[in-house]
């Protein structure tokens, strides 16, 4: 990855990002047209959204949950037929379920290693590959001065869950059901999220001359590397940006497609956005689903 990647990548910066996209920034000079969306001022759709948002994050939801049916996800957006339209384009195009994620800052992390470990138990031939894109990144972290000890604690409930993906004993094979036992777990899905988080960090550092441009705290300053991992990367519950998002793709070189469903698209389209690893971008997609502040699983129908 360079500087021409990362500034190049069409991708929509999630959760108070300092990047956007082309597409989005081609919406804002359409902002005449979609000042108000379907005759509902703009504020009717932030409030909407920030209600979706704060039920996402109630105490009592779990931390990953059942695929649920798109139309379940439309009957929350009635009223507001800008969001309809952009679900119904999706399940045209055969997205028929999403799986939740708690909005507790962690959902792009969560999303992502559950959709990563689905994907692995749909083809179980990846299985040696994606352990050694892992084991490379634990090794990254150590030169970046991690704790190995740490670094084993984190990445063991990973592990094992990877080990159990074609396990020839039918009651210790992985399966959806039992991935999404384990996501439901606090200390397994806590401990692969953090895993997650310490590899984007080592990434970040390990080429720190790439991201060094991208780097900024809330108020717009630049950060050094170190110090924007030490507050926007490590602690759980701070949320994903464009630079999080771009990094770990590389580090477990992984292709990421991203639907957004905003109440944006002049055409009623949710359209997507790829994020690809400069060194692989032949796998298969992951696909998630992206709402201002909030990521999700996204399941086509094959």
């Amino acid at each position: 990855m360079n500087n021409q990647f990362l500034s190049s990548t069409s991708f929509s910066p999630p959760e108070g990002a300092q990047v956007e996209s082309a597409h989005l920034q081609s919406a804002a000079k359409l902002s005449e047209e979609i000042d108000t969306y379907d005759g509902a001022h703009r504020s009717q759709f932030y409030e909407l959204g920030q209600k979706l948002l704060e039920e996402s994050m109630g105490p009592n939801r779990p931390l990953i949950s059942s695929p649920t049916t798109m139309y379940e996800l439309r009957e929350e957006y009635t009223g507001a037929p800008s969001f309809v339209a952009q679900i119904d384009s999706l399940m045209d195009q055969g997205y028929t379920k999403i799986i939740r994620t708690k909005g507790d800052g962690n959902c792009f992390y969560r999303a992502l290693a559950y959709a990563y470990l689905s994907s692995l138990i749909d083809s179980p031939n990846l299985v040696y590959s994606a352990k050694s894109v892992i084991e490379s990144g634990s090794r990254m972290m150590e030169k970046n001065f991690m704790d190995a000890d740490i670094i084993s604690t984190f990445c063991e409930p990973l592990m094992d869950l990877v080990d159990a993906v074609g396990n020839p004993d039918p009651k210790r094979v992985l399966t959806h059901d039992h991935l999404l036992s384990a996501f439901l777990e606090d200390e397994t899905s806590n401990c692969i999220v953090t895993y997650l988080r310490l590899l984007t960090t080592a990434q970040i550092q390990s080429a720190s001359d790439d991201y060094a441009g991208f780097l900024f705290d809330d108020s717009g300053e630049s950060l050094e590397p170190t110090e924007f991992c030490r507050q926007y990367v490590d602690p759980l519950g701070k949320e994903a940006d464009h630079v999080q998002v771009a990094a770990l793709c590389r580090a477990l070189k992984l292709h990421i497609r991203i639907a957004y469903l905003d109440g944006h698209s002049p055409d009623g389209q949710a359209h997507f956005q790829d994020i690809i690893p400069p060194d692989d971008g032949k796998n298969k997609p992951l696909i998630l689903i992206y709402r201002p502040g909030h990521y999700d699983v996204l399941i086509k129908t094959n």
